[in-house]
């Protein structure tokens, strides 16, 4: 992720612009299948947390799990200059636990 031209281009935009920016990517995990992530940059162009999505979507034919790995963890709130932001992902909204997990951690 650090290496990436995209996440790089989003990095130097931020810390130009002097705001932070919350981006979904997707990044290479280590079962050969791929993380789907919620990547926080702050206003000076560093990225200050990251969280792999937890719930996947597997309904019917469709199975978000065959090419994702799911995450591990909830992560802690970020600082930002408008209060804390707890970091989830798409289909995480289907369940609270995440929600209040983070405000749990901070």
């Amino acid at each position: 992720m650090e290496t990436s031209p995209f996440v790089l281009g989003l990095q130097s935009a931020a810390k130009e612009s002097a705001l932070a920016i919350n981006v979904g990517i997707h990044v290479p995990a280590s079962n050969g299948k791929l993380a789907n992530r919620s990547c926080w940059i702050n206003e000076d162009g560093n990225i200050v947390s990251y969280y792999d999505k937890l719930h996947l979507f597997d309904y019917g034919a469709l199975k978000e799990s065959n090419s994702v790995e799911a995450g591990k963890k909830i992560v802690p709130p970020v600082e930002t200059v408008v209060g804390r932001v707890g970091l989830t992902i798409c289909f995480d909204v289907s369940s609270s636990r995440p929600s209040f997990d983070s405000v749990d951690l901070g």
